[in-house]
């Protein structure tokens, strides 16, 4: 097994001294495909903002490939985005934004972008104004901002809230085109299931202030588990 890009152990988790999480063990492991599951209110949004050096861990560690968290980047398309629709920002200039660490979009950045909204299958919306876009095709234009930002971890919170069910289909279809072609581990909050369980290669499974994780084929035998997915289906 190569080295995780990232690993918390014996962690607490939390904001200010409240821990949410508490004796968190886990690990990234290049190349997955990790959903991170759990009731709302369990602590899943909790988890990645640390995972994204968001918030600090109470207790325990947080220890990234190369030492630092600088050393890792991410890609992160939020459960909610709210850009003021007095600004109008097209479908390029969200993306655009993912570029933030370059500081100046230069001409190359320019095709870059315009890839990444084509591999998205947003290149047809590349001039509209993000505020008039659907939920599907706004989904689709922060996960290019989100690899704009060339990314070695893709992460997503709650990515299929609040689009219809054919959406949900082409987002997940897109997350594993994108795992596949460009090899991108990916981190995908979610309170339920459902079709993700045939992306996920392991689940993190958080509940009643714990969390514990696996191999999806493994955390699907738990008992518990398969008792809260099969009603979820």
């Amino acid at each position: 097994m190569s080295e995780p890009l990232l690993r918390l152990k014996h962690a607490s988790l939390g904001y200010g001294e409240q821990p949410i999480l508490t004796g968190v063990d886990v690990e990234v492991q290049p190349g997955s495909f990790i959903g991170i599951l759990g009731h709302n209110g369990s602590g899943k949004t909790t988890l990645l903002k640390t995972i994204l050096n968001l918030i600090p861990c109470l207790k325990g560690q947080c220890v990234w490939q190369g030492a630092t968290p600088d050393s890792l980047r991410f890609g992160y398309v939020p459960q909610k985005e709210k850009l003021d629709p007095i600004y109008p920002l097209s479908a390029f200039d969200v993306a655009a934004m993912g570029t933030y660490h370059r500081f100046a979009l230069r001409i190359k950045n320019k095709a870059f972008i315009h890839r990444c909204l084509a591999d998205c299958g947003a290149a047809h919306l590349t001039d509209k104004r993000y505020s008039d876009l659907s939920g599907g095709q706004k989904q689709r234009v922060l996960i290019a901002r989100a690899l704009a930002a060339e990314p070695q971890i893709l992460t997503l919170d709650e990515p299929l809230a609040g689009i219809d069910i054919t959406t949900q289909k082409a987002v997940l279809k897109l997350l594993k085109h994108l795992k596949e072609e460009r090899g991108l581990t990916i981190l995908m909050v979610s309170h339920r299931i459902q079709a993700e369980k045939g992306l996920f290669t392991h689940i993190v499974w958080c509940d009643e202030g714990k969390v514990i994780s696996g191999p999806t084929p493994e955390m699907l035998a738990n008992s518990k588990l398969a008792e809260v997915f099969k009603t979820e289906l």
